[in-house]
């Protein structure tokens, strides 16, 4: 029954000054962006480095981004979780053998495979990560937890959308077709997800033996009915509500404190 609505976010995490803030800081989870690239000065094949697109170069890799995460966990009892996005179904399937030690046992911080694996509002342009190949890799990993969304175009002169039936319908059989029993948590955007609550609550219902969730986020200057997107938190439940919105919309929800508990 923990208010997941307190989890804090740090947001592209793709460099060594950015990463080091990140870990002396109170934040509880890092997120962060994987292409294929290059290492700064560096040549030879691409890897899975830490960057957002279209940047193809960074001063951290993948590889040195996990085990400063993990050695920071090593000797911290306040454990930080990382959220690693992946841009491509490529810069994934590279990462499979960095990914791998960090799904043992004796590993607990939390650990988000997160992608845009299916076409959303408001008809987006970018092109969704293969589902099908994500969904089969993420599987060999059974300790994280599998964030899977939908690409969405909001914002600027856009100020209306929804998650329409079918898009949560397609997440449903990708779900049930590949056999999904890990952890799943669903991020969403705050200006459409507020317009969609009757379909998220499905979507949240057919999923709850998946010990489901949805995250909330938001970029600066989203449209978002405050009452509406409320509403949704709070019948959703904040113990089952990830938010990762910018600190003025957090503050315009006024939602319970902490140590607030909903039960269904």
């Amino acid at each position: 029954m923990r208010n997941l609505t307190t989890v804090t976010w740090a947001h592209a995490v793709n460099n060594k000054i950015y990463l080091e803030a990140a870990l002396s800081s109170e934040i509880s989870m890092l997120e962060a962006d994987i292409v294929l690239g290059q290492i700064n000065g560096k040549s030879g094949p691409p890897i899975p480095i830490m960057a957002h697109p279209p940047a193809a170069t960074s001063d951290l890799s993948l590889a040195d981004f996990l085990t400063a995460v993990s050695q920071y966990n090593n000797v911290n009892s306040k454990q930080k979780g990382v959220k690693l996005d992946f841009k491509s179904i490529e810069a994934f399937e590279k990462a499979q053998e960095l990914i791998a030690p960090y799904n043992k046992p004796e590993k607990t911080f939390p650990l988000w495979l997160n992608a845009d694996i299916l076409p959303g509002p408001v008809d987006a342009p970018t092109k969704p990560v293969d589902a099908g190949k994500f969904l089969k890799l993420a599987s060999k990993h059974p300790r994280a937890v599998l964030s899977i969304g939908w690409t969405t175009k909001y914002g600027g002169n856009i100020t209306e959308g929804e998650y329409s039936r079918d898009q949560i319908g397609a997440m449903l059989r990708l779900v049930n077709e590949h056999h999904i029993n890990q952890t799943v948590t669903f991020p969403v955007r705050a200006g459409l997800a507020s317009n969609s609550q009757p379909v998220i609550l499905d979507l949240l219902r057919e999923t709850g033996s998946l010990n489901s969730s949805i995250t909330v986020w938001s970029s600066e200057g989203d449209v978002v009915e405050v009452d509406r997107l409320r509403a949704l938190l709070l019948t959703v439940g904040l113990e089952r509500t990830y938010l990762d919105v910018p600190q003025e919309l957090a503050d315009k929800l006024h939602l319970p404190p902490p140590d607030t508990k909903k039960r269904n």
